[in-house]
């Protein structure tokens, strides 16, 4: 999460250089590539099923390349406080999907833990939660869109977790939502707005290897190693970590809103992880 919440800063120091679509579809190719290159170094094999390689373009399409596009355009529309609130609804959308689709269910404290978690999430984004335009509803679908499309990759990676190779499965998916990104980037920025220096260099491979590969192969070989709802409700600390980032890098300053919900978040944590109970996954 910390890794994740890096991207927010990175991306901020990035937008002199570059527009922001052309950093997505650059961060998504570079990490991709990186992955599959590494893959390949050693002798890492290809999926050899339909069912998995329909499963991985479904995740890029959907975690990658609708999860970005989605918070882009929801950026314009949206402040950021009511955007990290709608954002923050994806663990409790996979949590429901996790019901159906993976059959974990949820006992009634880790069901706590996951709602003080969200409303954690609420407090801290309550400076900004009503400062809102014209534009809010089409800006809700847009982080609706996004979130659905980031939980539902995160059901499917689930379900083939421990089917395919790392870095296999996170290079292609990453390299198949650049897909959509591509397009996004080529017909809503100029690509001579690009200034390529070695400051954005630098800034794009912290992006790409630090914010993207390094965490999504960590959070793919964990998806083997525990319950959905377990990590999900880690998400809920990358606007903590945000914070803190801004607090010690950007001068912000924090009010005692924030602090308590940062503080829910961490009993939240602790309520979802502390119990071994409460759920039922498939065989």
């Amino acid at each position: 999460m910390l890794m994740w919440a890096l991207c927010y800063p990175l991306i901020k120091l990035s937008l002199p250089y570059a527009p922001v679509m052309i950093t997505a579809f650059l961060r998504a190719v570079t990490a991709g590539s990186v992955l599959i290159a590494i893959a390949l170094l050693i002798n890492r094999r290809f999926p050899n099923t339909i069912r998995i390689w329909v499963y991985i373009a479904i995740i890029g399409f959907s975690g990658t390349g609708l999860g970005l596009w989605g918070m882009f355009y929801a950026g314009k529309l949206l402040n950021p406080g009511f955007a990290t609130v709608l954002t923050n609804t994806q663990p409790l959308i996979a949590g429901v999907l996790g019901w159906y689709v993976l059959n974990e269910k949820l006992g009634k404290i880790p069901l706590t833990g996951t709602v003080v978690g969200f409303i954690g999430i609420i407090i801290i984004s309550t400076n900004t939660l009503f400062d809102t335009g014209e534009t809010v509803l089409q800006g809700i679908l847009y982080v609706f869109l996004a979130s659905t499309g980031v939980a539902i990759s995160n059901v499917l990676l689930k379900k083939i977790a421990g089917q395919v190779d790392v870095f296999i499965a996170m290079g292609l998916q990453l390299l198949f939502g650049s897909i959509p990104l591509a397009f996004l980037a080529f017909n809503t920025s100029h690509f001579s707005l690009l200034d390529w220096q070695l400051n954005y260099t630098l800034i794009l491979l912290s992006l790409a290897l630090v914010g993207t590969a390094l965490p999504y192969v960590t959070w793919f070989w964990l998806m083997h190693r525990t319950s959905l709802y377990k990590l999900n409700v880690y998400n809920f600390l990358t606007p903590v970590f945000g914070l803190y980032l801004g607090l010690n890098f950007f001068s912000e300053t924090l009010t005692e809103l924030q602090w308590l919900g940062a503080g829910l978040i961490i009993v939240a944590i602790l309520l979802v992880t502390a119990t071994n109970g409460g759920i039922k996954t498939e065989s």
